[in-house]
């Protein structure tokens, strides 16, 4: 630890979040006293957050309201955990269709942050949160990430394809806070060739970071385009897996190059950090405080048994997001986890395995970009896969929504080609549906080579 790590950590951040009035330091010092709370403290937590959530829900939402009311509950309802299952579920398409009725009415539209998923699903999607949820979102991640060895004033390196998750605007105050406070070394990895990478590697190689948080995938191209250099000198304390699936192979292979341990890490736009693993790495931790995570199998919430996630944010109220289905297969463990939190434990089954496709100069993109910024606003598309079997040729399996035409046919080509080469071939296959896997995931890009 260095003299200008503990400058930000006690003196620089404290003093920013209070020029800015912003709460995360706050809600970081409540969630590092929560995590050890009992499990059946964290769920009594849970459960009266959940009927708060559920009767303001009722009472400013239009959309609730009119859901509650042909599943014949109301917030009264509810007086059991058991009576959860009650409460419908809502998707990706009911927020598409209904997500102005979602808003709360307490709450001014022009003050609220709007925010946008493309996916993994290949569906976009545009919701709502306000300033204070944002701040309690960071602070999870804030913690999560000191479980990977990093804290507030620290180096870290961030390999990542979203934009709009690291972009740095142009300004004097934004310039300074990412030199002062944030201290992070963003490599684009929206593709991946041996140019990339060797940047990548020359970068870490002098920032040194104390943590490197990446794609699975990322990670594993990258952990063996160092091996296969020789390149060993890149040394982390701990290394952050998300987005996509870890598997076993990807994380035995950088734990072996880096020479460190690898922290998996599940979460999605709507809701930030889901769940994280901790030192124990006895699986990932559930952010409680802020979540409700279930696994539901035919329609009811269990625990040791595969089964849909459905995640309800407890913390949004400004447009909440009850009983939501991520698309996501997993479980909520039984296990207690030895590092003595009692955070409950949770393991993904399906999967989110975001495959690479092949650009035309040999570059490897990443899915999740393409999710992000092919589709995104893009009139007329309700649902979309991208199919590679051979290089130089992608197919396009595509579902229209009413606002489909010639020009948005044209727009979704011409954003395709920026990122996979402007000589690819692109033949689009028009569906009534895109089925899911057999594991319940829908998978957005396919690869085949």
């Amino acid at each position: 630890m260095n003299a200008t790590a503990l400058v930000i950590r006690h003196a620089i951040f404290p003093l920013w979040t209070l020029k800015n009035r912003s709460a995360r330091l706050k809600y970081l010092a409540q969630l590092e006293r929560s995590q050890y709370w009992s499990r059946e403290r964290l769920l009594e937590h849970q459960w009266s957050s959940f009927r708060r959530l559920v009767a303001h829900a009722f009472e400013t939402c239009p959309f609730y309201r009119r859901s509650f009311e042909r599943a014949g509950i109301t917030p009264d309802d509810l007086r059991s955990p058991e009576d959860v299952a009650k409460v419908p579920m809502i998707t990706k398409e009911d927020i598409q269709a209904h997500r102005e009725e979602m808003v709360s009415s307490r709450y001014r539209r022009e003050a609220l942050i709007r925010d946008m998923t493309g996916g993994s699903t290949g569906s976009p999607m545009q919701f709502y949160y306000d300033a204070d949820r944002r701040d309690s979102r960071e602070a999870a991640a804030m913690r999560h990430d000191r479980w990977a060895g990093w804290d507030l004033g620290e180096r870290r390196a961030i390999l990542w394809g979203a934009p709009q998750d690291t972009r740095i605007d142009a300004g004097l105050m934004s310039r300074l806070r990412e030199r002062l406070i944030e201290r992070r070394l963003i490599l684009d990895a929206a593709s991946l060739d041996e140019e990339a990478m060797s940047r990548f590697a020359r970068e870490l190689l002098r920032y040194r970071p104390g943590t490197l948080l990446a794609y699975a995938n990322t990670l594993g191209l990258f952990a063996r385009y160092l091996r296969d250099q020789g390149i060993e000198a890149i040394r982390p304390r701990g290394i952050i897996s998300s987005a996509e699936v870890l598997t076993p192979e990807n994380r035995q292979l950088v734990e072996e190059v880096f020479s460190c341990r690898v922290f998996d890490r599940y979460g999605s736009r709507e809701f930030g950090l889901i769940a994280s693993e901790c030192e124990a790495h006895c699986g990932m931790h559930v952010n409680a405080e802020n979540l409700l995570v279930e696994a539901v199998v035919d329609g009811t919430p269990r625990v040791d048994e595969d089964g849909e996630i459905v995640v309800t944010d407890l913390r949004n109220y400004a447009m909440p997001m009850i009983r939501y289905r991520i698309r996501d297969v997993g479980r909520i463990t039984g296990r207690v986890c030895e590092c003595g939190r009692g955070l409950p434990l949770m393991e993904l089954s399906g999967g989110r395995v975001t495959d690479f496709l092949t650009a035309t100069d040999g570059r490897k993109v990443s899915g999740i970009v393409v999710a992000t910024y092919v589709i995104t606003n893009i009139p007329g598309i309700r649902q979309v896969q991208f199919v590679q079997d051979t290089p130089g040729a992608v197919t396009i399996n595509l579902v229209r929504g009413g606002e489909w035409s010639a020009e948005t046919q044209r727009e979704l080509i011409s954003r395709a080609r920026r990122y996979l080469g402007e000589d690819m071939q692109f033949e689009l296959s028009f569906r009534d549906r895109i089925p899911a896997e057999k594991s319940g995931k829908y998978r957005f890009c396919i690869s085949k080579l």
